[in-house]
């Protein structure tokens, strides 16, 4: 997609008074062009969301899996997406073949059988479009006693071979390497 069409998408989705924020051009081209992995440090209220609601927007009949931390978040994130007219569905076990064009899901979820399946399925019918993992900073918290799946759930995503975008608001300078051997990208 060039730059006048990502342009064109925005002023669709949010009105004609809609400009892009900091990065989020520069991060929507890389994701557009299929760039993985990527690590995307934005600022509380720079328009991280806007980086998996704008490609998934632009592209239909995919899905976007977007793994998120916190479940008042994910109630946020479906709502900004039903407002913008984004299909978008919380993850719920009890109904694994719902999908949209985003699918919320919490990181352990994510790490379950039944979620494990449904990826493999979207993989294999080339449904899968990419993954996000927001608020990714707290792969860093994560330890015996705290989300002790979340250092595996960030490499196995890398690992898997679709597009993986991780977004945060904090990451330190100093925190990046532990990072990125967390998640094992160079």
């Amino acid at each position: 997609m060039c730059h006048a069409d990502i342009h064109g998408k925005l002023k669709e989705l949010m009105g004609e008074e809609a400009q892009f924020r900091g990065f989020q051009e520069k991060a929507i081209h890389a994701i557009m062009i299929g760039q993985s992995p990527i690590v995307n440090i934005m600022a509380t209220g720079e328009g991280k969301s806007m980086l998996f609601m704008l490609p998934a927007y632009c592209v239909h009949g995919g899905t976007t899996i977007v793994i998120v931390p916190l479940c008042a978040l994910q109630d946020d994130l479906e709502d900004r997406c039903r407002k913008a007219r984004i299909e978008c569905v919380q993850w719920d076990s009890r109904r694994p073949h719902e999908t949209a064009s985003i699918v919320l899901v919490t990181p352990e979820s994510a790490m379950t059988k039944t979620f494990s399946t449904y990826i493999n399925r979207l993989r294999s019918t080339y449904q899968l479009d990419r993954v996000f993992m927001d608020e990714s900073h707290v792969i860093l918290d994560s330890g015996p006693n705290f989300r002790p799946k979340l250092r595996a759930l960030g490499a196995e995503m890398v690992q898997m071979g679709t597009q993986i975008i991780f977004l945060t608001a904090t990451l330190p300078p100093q925190d990046e390497e532990e990072f990125f051997h967390a998640i094992r990208i160079p």
